[in-house]
């Protein structure tokens, strides 16, 4: 066969009958089918980061235009199919910045003029109050997509019992929308007698990579407010439910313990605040205090929390009553009202103190008068909820 001999036009002519390289499917798709064929137990090499398909499709855009086109961008003969290709280039850039860390799990950063954060934080006793229909709210635990923290998710409900609002939020939320994995108590018959959770699962439903948080997951849905304080398992109507790792289980006493708190960034563009007891560690492993525990706030934690606190931030701790608490911020550091981890650093901070039992917290020194739905004028109490989740 005759080698084709090449000249501009017939260069310009073959590039533009080239199809459109693009990865039609989401970020969310690519992660979840990844996802489904990695075995968490084993950890074998590194996960495929989201990003890695769109990517590539991108990078061979410009491999393809670099081999058949380089006469053409000197002599300027396609310079607008070059501006065209790095325009598409820079967006797929601009759209995720990512960084991987030591083992192997992919932080995404997003730009916030291109993927704004999707914050959830926690709502006030008086919004419930401030309109004339009648609401209340239910905290419902999930994994994060490593299953490595177990994060509490709250939803503004219409009153009713607290575990029938569990069940209604495990039915209607889809947690992939949020950059979660499904609960393990979706696949769960969840009934009450007196102060006990029934949990009746089917034989096997609990997967090893989730055991060594249920109890937190569990802890943090129905004993938050002092709602319940002991589960017993069942499994299809008979007593106890035989895990993987810790056997044969009849029930757990629950307690969710005083943490710190930390910000944890989704693969999706949601941000949630969650403790350290989120992170699986025992509620001997705790700080004592809220004092000790602001002190811990500023660093960097292992499964993905990062600190909403400046390092070195030194907070004054003043307990005014059984349930009350002045916090003071030092001079060299001002608040600043459109800062939004300015907000996360207050929200963390009111988090923190309502686990160790103070329900009204006054900051004081800040330099502002308010911020977020904040009046820093005066006591903020009545937090509820955690993480709220508004549906679109």
């Amino acid at each position: 066969m005759e080698p084709i001999k090449w000249n501009d036009e017939k260069i310009e002519q073959h590039l533009k009958s080239l199809p459109p390289i693009k990865d039609r499917q989401s970020k969310q798709e690519l992660y979840l089918k990844v996802e489904a064929k990695v075995e968490y137990k084993n950890n074998k090499g590194k996960r495929l980061p989201t990003w890695s398909l769109p990517a590539l499709a991108t990078a061979c855009a410009l491999v393809i235009f670099g081999v058949f086109a380089p006469e053409l961008v000197k002599n300027g003969g396609t310079k607008e199919q070059n501006k065209v290709v790095q325009h598409e280039a820079k967006k797929e850039s601009n759209e995720m910045n990512t960084t991987m860390t030591t083992d192997g799990e992919v932080s995404l950063k997003f730009d916030n003029k291109t993927a704004p954060v999707s914050y959830h934080g926690p709502i006030q006793e008086s919004s419930l109050q401030s309109t004339e229909t009648e609401r209340d709210w239910v905290t419902v635990g999930y994994l994060d997509e490593q299953a490595q923290l177990a994060i509490p998710v709250s939803f503004i409900t219409k009153p009713n019992q607290y575990l029938d609002k569990v069940n209604e939020q495990l039915q209607k939320f889809k947690p992939a929308s949020a950059g979660l994995m499904e609960s393990p108590l979706q696949r769960a018959k969840i009934t009450e007698e007196e102060e006990t959770v029934i949990i009746d699962w089917p034989a096997g439903s609990i997967y090893e990579a989730e055991e060594p948080l249920l109890k937190n997951l569990i802890a943090l849905t129905f004993s938050n407010e002092n709602q319940k304080y002991k589960v017993e398992f069942r499994t299809e109507g008979k007593t106890g439910y035989e895990f993987p790792n810790y056997g044969l289980v009849k029930g757990w006493n629950l307690e969710v313990p005083g943490a710190p708190h930390f910000r944890y960034d989704a693969p999706t563009t949601d941000t949630f605040i969650v403790s350290l007891f989120s992170a699986g560690q025992e509620a001997d492993d705790m700080p004592a205090d809220l004092d000790d525990a602001l002190e811990v706030m500023d660093e960097e934690q292992e499964r993905g929390l990062k600190p909403l606190l400046p390092k070195n931030l030194e907070l004054e701790v003043k307990i005014t009553g059984k349930h009350s608490v002045e916090i003071t911020f030092p001079d060299s550091f001002k608040l600043q009202p459109d800062n939004q981890e300015h907000q996360m650093m207050i929200d963390a901070i009111l988090l923190t103190a309502k686990s160790y039992d103070y329900d009204t917290v006054k900051f004081n020194n800040t330099g502002l008068e308010a911020i977020g739905p904040y009046q820093l004028n005066k006591p903020i109490e009545g937090i509820k909820g955690q993480n709220v989740y508004h549906y679109q």
